[in-house]
C-alpha cells in the first residue's frame, strides 16, 4: 500500500477530500490566499507554477485550517497532506530498506505534522513538514541520521517550487541535498516520473557506496558499469537497460536546467 492509500487520499472524490473541495468556497470567503483556483483539484498545478511565497500563503492558509489552534477542519488536514504525497512518496523510497511498513508510518505521521503545523509563526509549510515527518518516523523507528547518509544531509524542497529556481549547477547528477531536491522538483514538474525517480535513487545510493571519484562533467558514477550490474540484480533487469534509463533521466534534468538558466 501506498502513503496516499493508507491516508484513504487515492481518489479525490472520496472522503474527506471530497469534504475539502465542498468547503473550499468557504474556506476561501475567510482565507483570501485560497482564491488563486476555483476548486481543490487544481491547487497542484497552481502550485508548481506559482511563485514560492504564494504557494507557501497557500499551504500556511489550509495549516491554520487544519490546526486545532485555528479551524480545527480536519477536511483541511487532508487537503494538505494530499498536495505533500509527492514529498511523501520519495521519503518512502529512501527510507523503504528500514522497514516493510514504512508507507504506513509515513502516512500516520504526515497527518499528524499536517495537523500540528504551527501556522502562527510558520513558514516553508512543505519542506518543514516533510522533515519533521521524516525525523519523528526515523526516531520512532530507533533509527540516527546516519543510517540514511543522503537525507541525513538534505531539506525537502517544497512542491511547489521550480526546478530552476533550485537548481544552478553544471551537473545534473549530484547527490546528498542537491539530489533529493533536485528529483522532488523534477517530479513535480513532470521532467521525470516516479518510477525514473526511484531507479535514480537507487542508483544514487549504490554509485555512493562505491565512492566514485568525482570530477568535470561526469556522472559522478551513476553509469559506472558496477552500478549498473548491482542495480540490475535488485530489479531483474539487465545493466545495459539501467544505464539507458538513468542516463535518459539525466538528458531530460540536464535539459530541464538549461532551459532554466537560458530563462534566467
Amino acid at each position: 500500500m501506498s502513503v496516499a492509500t493508507h491516508l484513504g487520499l487515492n481518489d479525490p472524490e472520496n472522503d474527506v477530500l471530497a469534504l475539502a473541495r465542498a468547503r473550499w468556497p468557504l474556506w476561501q470567503r475567510d482565507h483570501p490566499a485560497l482564491r488563486e483556483v476555483q476548486d481543490l483539484l487544481g491547487l497542484p498545478g497552481w502550485l508548481r507554477a506559482a511563485e514560492p511565497h504564494r504557494a507557501d500563503a497557500v499551504l500556511l492558509a489550509l495549516a491554520e485550517l487544519s490546526s486545532p489552534e485555528g479551524r480545527d477542519d480536519v477536511a483541511a488536514t487532508g487537503a494538505l497532506a494530499w498536495l505533500l504525497l509527492p514529498g511523501a512518496s520519495l521519503l518512502a523510497a529512501r527510507l523503504a530498506t528500514l522497514t516493510p511498513r514504512i508507507d504506513q508510518l509515513l502516512a500516520a505521521q504526515l497527518w499528524v505534522e499536517a495537523r500540528t503545523f504551527p501556522w502562527q509563526r510558520g513558514h516553508r509549510v512543505a519542506a518543514n513538514i516533510l522533515m519533521n515527518t521524516r525525523k519523528s518516523v526515523m526516531r520512532d523507528l530507533g533509527v540516527g541520521v546516519c543510517a540514511d547518509r543522503t537525507w541525513s544531509r538534505s531539506v525537502p524542497v517544497d512542491p511547489s517550487e521550480r526546478l530552476w529556481q533550485e537548481i544552478a549547477t553544471e551537473d545534473v547528477a549530484p547527490t546528498g541535498d542537491e539530489l533529493a531536491e533536485l528529483l522532488t522538483a523534477a517530479c513535480a514538474l513532470q521532467v521525470i516520473d516516479d518510477a525514473d525517480r526511484d531507479l535514480l535513487l537507487q542508483v544514487a545510493v549504490v554509485a555512493d557506496r562505491h565512492a566514485p571519484a568525482r570530477s568535470g562533467r561526469g556522472h559522478a558514477g551513476l553509469l559506472s558499469n558496477a552500478v549498473s550490474h548491482e542495480v540490475g540484480q535488485r530489479v531483474g533487469v539487465s545493466a545495459i537497460t539501467i544505464r539507458r534509463r538513468t542516463r535518459r533521466s539525466i538528458e531530460s534534468l540536464r535539459e530541464a536546467c538549461a532551459a532554466a538558466k537560458i530563462s534566467a
